[in-house]
């Protein structure tokens, strides 16, 4: 074999050879100057968005509250129209529980904490009471009720998000254009659990489809009051309206006083949270 023949493979191998280092060395220092992965942000550990929920402004609309489990909707930040009077008021945008506290979310938070039942002795309590650690048969999707200021602020410090305000809960309830009730301005038949619907007790949460708020909320009007962040001279302001409430008291500019202690089995309550930017 001639001299001229060993050149040939020599000089392909040295070729070969030199790819592979630029190749290398470019590949390495692209991982060296790429930039760190952004941190996730903090409400990441809290939720998730509910699958193929849509988003507005980057925020979705829908989401699952991992705590608890709960779905929570979105109600946008701006103002709304507050009140009787329709006051303009402005608030940042928020999530709010879809559905009154059920039973069986709140077994939940009893279970892992060891919180004490809802348990009340009095006759009219006795449909509602929890027996050997659970709720009463059929009621898993009822609200839960007989519940103080003192139970519903151990779930909220539990669950890591706090009651709404008064004027949260109502703008979940009517949204901007300061409609009467969550689905208009007259009332109607078959939309909410009051006293014109004669039941005479509490409902699954999701029975009245047809009286959803303009968010997407349940039972922002009758079934059971719920007990708010805001506090009034004489106690804690509660919205809604219940079971045992006609037409008037389930309006969402109404709302009622009670005291931290009272247990009813009329009221429950639900949770919000503005996110950290």
């Amino acid at each position: 074999m001639s001299r001229r023949s060993l050149r040939i493979p020599l000089t392909a191998f040295f070729f070969v050879f030199g790819m592979v280092f630029v190749t290398g060395a470019w590949f390495f220092a692209c991982l060296a100057t790429e930039p760190p992965p952004e941190p996730k942000p903090l409400w990441a550990k809290l939720f998730k968005p509910k699958p193929g929920t849509q988003y507005v402004k980057g925020m979705p609309k829908e989401i699952i509250w991992l705590k608890d489990g709960c779905e929570m909707v979105l109600v946008p930040a701006g103002e709304f129209l507050f009140g009787e009077k329709r006051e303009e008021v402005e608030l940042p945008a928020f999530y709010i529980d879809k559905f009154p506290m059920t039973n069986e979310r709140y077994k939940k938070f009893v279970d892992a904490t060891g919180h004490s039942v809802p348990f009340k002795s009095e006759e009219a309590a006795k449909p509602y009471n929890w027996r050997g650690g659970t709720y009463p048969k059929g009621k898993a999707r009822h609200p839960a009720v007989l519940v103080d200021r003192s139970d519903v602020a151990a779930y909220c410090r539990w669950a890591e998000k706090p009651l709404p305000s008064e004027q949260q809960w109502e703008k979940a309830a009517r949204g901007t254009d300061g409609r009467t009730y969550p689905w208009g301005d007259e009332f109607e038949d078959g939309r909410c659990n009051c006293w014109h619907q004669r039941i005479q007790t509490t409902t699954p949460v999701d029975r009245f489809p047809k009286g959803v708020s303009p968010y997407g909320c349940y039972d922002m009007a009758g079934n059971v009051w719920e007990w708010t962040s805001t506090s009034r001279k004489l106690g804690w302001a509660v919205k809604g309206g219940s079971w045992f409430d006609g037409e008037v008291r389930v309006r969402s500019s109404a709302y009622g006083w009670i005291r931290p202690h009272l247990k009813a089995n009329n009221l429950g309550f639900r949770c919000a949270i503005v996110l950290p930017k």
